[in-house]
């Protein structure tokens, strides 16, 4: 129940979303209004500092207000000389000193400015001294086929009031202070008084408690060692009545480098890009590389128009229909107005009633309301019913924004093009359609039909913006029956183009029959015999995980799970059609308990997928777009890691194929053509180029220089459509 002042006194009281990302979110609503009504509070985080406590001060205060408990359960930070002196040692010797010289490193901190650094000691201090807050510490044994004293990286977190509600989160929080400001991090939230989500809940209390407890047999559990206790309580104050540290919030000092979300600085390209779509008449197509802030800038943009006009986001599918509603406050503030017009909720009774004031001009009443969002799905935005509500709104009251906007010009989708906004903003990495001049030329229409604003994944890397990638190439040869299975295909296909060409208006079947001829041809590169058994070998080499393995189709799956089972690797598989594993497979590789995530197309597109520097192509196709967003999965930045890896699986014709055999020839061009693009950007990209041809030279002369007259595709798929006016 809310108090008389309105005051939230419980969770429940609580506006608390589904998920949550970026730091402002973090702070201001979540971690800071939780921990205010929370009594008890446990968690599961891969680091800890001091820091951490002045950032979400407020929060803290209500904790011990309400006399309730921290249970923290983290993992040293080691350093490289500590993982030395580790490995030297045995199980049976005590390595003590170098478990307190690291949690001492990650307590007292050595990089901020001595006044708050102490000051925030003195807060912890205080909370281990007066029982507000037990420390245990968590690490892996030392296993011989991993890393000795791996460090422990669950991240899970429960807190309960004193009204017995709770909720859990399971993320990739590290409990530090850049781990809620600084760093793009984001988690789920289950809460006990919503549907079923009591039992996850459960689910998470009872792993923490088996791990506090020290009764999973992957990690030792440890108390806080005594050393490093009585180094901290040493320093308590005997009261924290005017402590700064546990009083300020949101202020200079105690907030550091944090900035809410809604004034945070844009980077230079967004700046371009919202300046461009403005002297473009505010129409126009973001072509930025994934992972350089489409979403964000997009929404920027948006803002520019008054809180008098509706804008409506059509994105591709419900998952990132989420994704978009936990953006939206951060940009456009809490009180946002959004109805979903999905197939999961019922907008036809309520969207009419949104819209009406929009057609008629009811400035009065639209100016009592706040800005208001209708977000979609094409499917939805493509009907009828979606169109004739939306329909007779004048241009100048309504801005469109549709997100990877090059599925909208297929036929099924394209009456979405019929939405009369006088603002209109398209988003995609690679705007064109390939194969598909018809559905590219009416999205150049409907936006301007001018070139798009281009940001590319080299310009972005360029900049820092993206991590720099290595690319390896994983050769992989058909048998002699697939090949001549993909030589018979490729006659036929000779066969009916020169039909095509031949006649002045040739039958609509025989453009059909070329279509099928083409898939069934790819899928025997797609799907070659000996892809699974090159995995694995793969699997016996060094590489980094975690890993996001990209495959075909569910038979390749399983037989990739079986090489994975043969090497006891972990690993979780993440499609569409096995939904009730999805979100497991998802959370155990984001929080690390998996290696190795098996993915067909559903991560293709736009989905927020969890930090990672390895990905492994082990199916592609043609389209410039799909190997441009799959190595996009792994080029976003992070602390973790330097740099990003992709493995890519070449296929070849077998090693006994004529060297003057032109469908041969073609084969590897075709492959080549997809390496060329990856290795443009890589930061070894000269030096995989030499390696592939030494490769290549086995096949013969005429394979080795192909590397070297093969060009790669353009990332944009060449601009316009040939027939545009431009």
């Amino acid at each position: 129940m809310v108090s008389d002042d309105t005051t939230p006194s419980s969770l429940a009281d609580l506006s608390l979303k589904r998920s949550y990302r970026t730091g402002g979110e973090l702070l201001d609503r979540f971690y800071i209004p939780c921990l205010s009504v929370a009594h008890k509070y446990d968690r599961a985080a891969g680091f800890f500092d001091s820091k951490s406590l002045a950032i979400a001060g407020k929060g803290i205060a209500g904790l011990i207000e309400n006399e309730g408990q921290m249970r923290l359960l983290t993992s040293p930070r080691f350093s490289n000389d500590d993982l030395e002196i580790l490995k030297e040692y045995t199980k049976s010797v005590d390595n003590t000193e170098v478990f307190e010289d690291a949690l001492k490193r990650g307590i007292e901190g050595e990089d901020v400015d001595q006044y708050l650094q102490t000051d925030r000691f003195k807060c912890m201090a205080w909370m281990l001294e007066q029982g507000y807050l037990d420390i245990k510490v968590a690490y892996m044994p030392e296993d011989e086929q991993k890393n000795p004293y791996r460090l422990y990286h669950e991240k899970i977190g429960v807190i309960e009031d004193h009204d017995c509600n709770r909720i859990a989160f399971a993320g990739s929080i590290n409990e530090t202070k850049s781990g809620w400001t600084d760093n793009y991090e984001s988690f789920e939230v289950f809460r006990s008084w919503i549907g079923r989500e009591d039992k996850r809940i459960q689910d998470k209390q009872d792993a923490f408690d088996r791990l506090w407890n020290n009764e999973d047999p992957e990690v030792e559990v440890y108390n806080l060692p005594e050393a490093v206790e009585k180094s901290v309580t040493a320093r308590s104050p005997d009261t924290i009545d005017g402590l700064p540290a546990i009083n300020l919030f949101l202020t200079e000092e105690g907030r550091d480098t944090y900035t809410d979300n809604d004034q945070k600085d844009l980077w230079p390209h967004q700046e371009d890009a919202i300046n461009w779509w403005k002297n473009h008449d505010y129409s126009g197509i973001f072509a930025m590389a994934t992972g350089t802030g489409k979403t964000y800038t997009a929404l920027r943009a948006a803002r520019l128009q008054a809180d008098t006009r509706l804008t409506v986001i059509v994105v591709p599918t419900k998952v990132l229909v989420d994704q978009w509603l936990d953006e939206l406050p951060d940009v456009f503030g809490p009180d946002i107005s959004v109805l979903e017009c999905t197939g999961r909720e019922d907008w036809r009774s309520q969207i009419l009633s949104i819209v009406d004031p929009y057609r008629i001009g009811d400035l009065n009443e639209i100016a009592e309301e706040n800005r208001t969002v209708l977000i979609t799905t094409p499917h939805t935005a493509s009907s009828d019913a979606f169109r004739r509500a939306v329909d007779h709104i004048p241009s100048k009251r309504l801005q469109i924004i549709i997100d990877e906007v090059h599925g909208i010009g297929s036929s099924q989708f394209r009456k979405t093009l019929e939405i009369e906004a006088g603002r209109r903003l398209g988003l995609s990495a690679t705007p064109n359609r390939q194969w598909d001049e018809e559905g590219t030329q009416a999205i150049y229409n409907y936006f301007g039909n001018h070139e798009p604003f281009r940001f590319s994944t080299q310009n972005a890397i360029e900049n820092g913006y993206l991590a720099e990638y290595e690319y390896h190439p994983l050769l992989c040869e058909l048998t002699t029956e697939e090949f001549d299975e993909y030589l018979e295909y490729s006659n036929q296909l000779g066969s009916i183009e020169a039909q095509l060409k031949s006649s002045e208006s040739p039958p609509k079947h025989l453009y059909n029959q070329r279509e099928q001829l083409l898939r069934q041809r790819a899928q025997i590169k797609k799907s070659a015999i000996r892809k699974p058994s090159r995995f694995g070998a793969f699997l016996d080499t060094d590489h980094p995980t975690p890993a996001i393995v990209f495959c075909e189709d569910n038979s390749q799956i399983d037989e990739l799970e079986q090489e994975l089972q043969h090497r006891n690797k972990s690993y979780g598989v993440y499609v569409s059609d096995r939904a009730d594993e999805q979100a497991s497979a998802f959370h155990k590789f984001e929080t690390g308990a998996i290696d190795y995530l098996l993915a067909i197309k559903c991560l293709d597109e736009g989905v927020d997928v969890p930090d990672c520097p390895t990905a492994v192509i082990i199916s592609s196709s043609t389209n410039t777009r799909e190997f441009i967003q799959r190595r996009g999965r792994v080029l976003r930045t992070s602390d973790s890691k330097d740099h990003a890896v992709i493995y890519d699986m070449l296929v070849l014709p077998g090693i006994n194929a004529q060297p003057d055999d032109e469908t041969a020839l073609k084969l590897v061009k075709q492959e080549l053509r997809r390496a060329k693009l990856l290795m443009d950007a890589a930061r070894n990209g000269e030096k995989a180029e030499v390696q592939l041809a030494k490769e290549l030279a086995n096949y013969g002369e005429q394979f080795k220089t192909l590397i070297y007259t093969t060009e790669p595709p353009d990332p944009f798929e060449n601009g316009l459509p040939e027939s545009s006016s431009s």
